[in-house]
């Protein structure tokens, strides 16, 4: 198994009972689920706006008289803009806090969907994208992050499974209410409403995020003992409430000067116990993130190019998503029983299959059933995905290196919809997929002979 050194270069004892070890003994309560429920809203925005620009890219360029060449831009713009967001909000997490820019980016990220609905021509559409996109970027590094430090070790595969599921039954009840929609108002009416159901959807999200606390293990990071300890106080005062009973004592405490702070920032990823935390974490979204948006973004639009009309390709994707949520369940079982690393390799090796076939497939039932396959996989890596990478880091640049991982991701899925139609035009619809299928491969490969093992490991063990 690949371990990490130590950012000292020795195992790190703590003074006293640190935050960690009293999060660890909680017992897992309403109250939690009800904040995992929260943090989910966040998933189900990002993959219900994406899946949403999928499915809306052909009545769009329709609408707005895009080329092929045009609507890659389109697509690649909310890319750029989440690049921007994860990597600006991942450092400013660390720095000033989580919760704040929890509520800051769904914000952003309404307004825009809001006024996106009223674009008039490309620039117009690409700005106003990009300005999502920003909004989008800076909440899921955060949630990510928050949901490792509040949720305990035994606990985070199955919390962040129900993440996805969340988030991926949103994207199939999001794709019926497109296509119900689109074949109503027609496809020019049809993608501005839904911009404006998705400025509706932030509005929710942004009420149920207003009492969301902040993480105790950040204020413990930034040397804050007694708001780290005050915040510990509230969080187990309502655990307890939903649990019914006294909690477990955490231990008795040691009187030890605490350790000072460590600095947070872009640099300290560089550091001697992070360089191959940070290494692995981009090289692993860099990988993975190039054909999965790659796919995810153009399979709606390449349906419509084959001949399927824009109605019957968000069924089809309706179908797809429906299909692939019991592997998202099976996904955060299979994490915390056989491991990260083990999971996550089989769902790119399951996508790997998937898109082979997919890429040959003829006939709506026949696309379906093998894009439900190729789905499968790429739910199932997004769960293994976002539980893995906030493991890597230790608490100080947690949301910096999920960020900064997610905007290679990012990075990625800018190029991947741009590069399609050449992709396409060079080796045609089934050469696109097998290109896909090999660079799902290629991260199995970086997974399995790079990646350690984090299960059932507190965070703090994890990072010492």
């Amino acid at each position: 198994m690949t371990s990490f050194p130590s950012r000292s270069g020795a195992p790190n004892e703590a003074p006293g009972v640190s935050i960690g070890d009293r999060f660890e003994r909680l017992p897992f309560t309403g109250y939690q689920k009800k904040l995992v429920r929260v943090l989910a809203l966040c998933y189900l925005v990002d993959a219900v706006d994406l899946s949403m620009q999928s499915f809306l890219l052909a009545p769009v360029s329709q609408d707005l008289g895009l080329t092929g060449a045009q609507a890659g831009l389109v697509a690649g713009s909310v890319f750029v803009g989440m690049a921007v967001g994860a990597t600006a909000a991942g450092a400013i997490a660390d720095r000033v806090g989580r919760r704040t820019v929890l509520v800051t980016s769904m914000f952003v990220w309404g307004v825009a969907s809001l006024l996106t609905a009223f674009a008039w021509d490309m620039g117009s559409f690409v700005v106003l994208r990009l300005i999502t996109g920003i909004g989008l970027g800076a909440e899921l590094p955060v949630a990510f992050t928050l949901l490792a430090e509040f949720v305990p070790a035994a606990r985070r595969a199955r919390a962040n499974s129900q993440l996805v599921i969340l988030g991926a039954f949103g994207v199939v009840v999001s794709n019926f209410i497109a296509w119900g929609v689109v074949s109503a108002a027609g496809p020019s009416l049809g993608w501005r409403l839904m911009f404006g159901v998705m400025f509706a959807v932030a509005g929710l999200a942004l009420y149920v995020r207003r009492s969301f606390p902040e993480s105790p293990r950040w204020y413990e990071s930034r040397g804050d003992r007694a708001r780290a300890d005050a915040a510990m106080s509230r969080f187990e005062q309502q655990v307890e409430a939903a649990h019914g009973a006294p909690l477990p004592d955490p231990g008795p405490r040691v009187a030890e000067e605490p350790a000072p702070p460590a600095e947070p920032g872009f640099r300290a990823l560089f550091s001697r116990g992070n360089l191959r935390r940070t290494a692995f974490g981009w090289a692993m979204w860099l990988m993975v993130m190039l054909p999965f948006f790659g796919i995810s973004t153009w399979v709606g639009k390449l349906l419509v190019d084959r001949g399927m009309s824009v109605a019957s390709s968000i069924a089809a994707g309706a179908l797809m998503g429906l299909a692939a949520l019991p592997s998202i369940y099976l996904a955060g079982r299979l994490m915390d029983r056989i491991g990260r690393k083990l999971t996550l390799a089989a769902a790119l090796v399951l996508v790997t299959a998937g898109a082979l076939a997919y890429g040959y497939a003829t006939g709506f039932w026949v696309v379906v059933a093998f894009g439900a396959v190729m789905q499968m996989g790429l739910q199932s890596i997004a769960t293994a995905l976002n539980t893995y990478t906030p493991e890597l880091f230790p608490t100080e640049v947690r949301a910096t290196g999920v960020g900064t991982s997610q905007t290679l991701g990012r990075a990625a899925a800018v190029v991947a919809p741009i590069s399609v139609p050449l992709i396409v035009g060079m080796w045609g619809y089934t050469g696109t997929f097998v290109a896909f299928a090999a660079l799902f491969a290629l991260a199995a490969v970086i997974v399995l002979v790079f990646g350690p093992e984090s299960r059932s490991r507190s965070l703090e063990e994890l990072t010492r």
